[in-house]
């Protein structure tokens, strides 16, 4: 028992330190940063607004 706590505290404070580090070098956070790099291609034809996809339908 004693063996997996000393992991997770160790564990724990390698994410908090690595963590804090990216927090200072960076406005967004880690998951924003992911979700912006693997959604950018895409993240306008994703959109919900559908009053424009209406319009971009009709052609208006």
């Amino acid at each position: 028992m004693f063996k997996y706590l000393l992991i997770l505290a160790i564990g724990v404070a390698i994410g908090y330190g690595y963590g804090w580090k990216d927090a200072q070098e960076h406005e967004k956070n880690v998951a924003e940063r992911v979700v912006d790099r693997i959604g950018g291609e895409t993240r306008e034809r994703m959109g919900n607004d559908v009053d424009k996809r209406y319009q971009a339908a009709d052609g208006k």
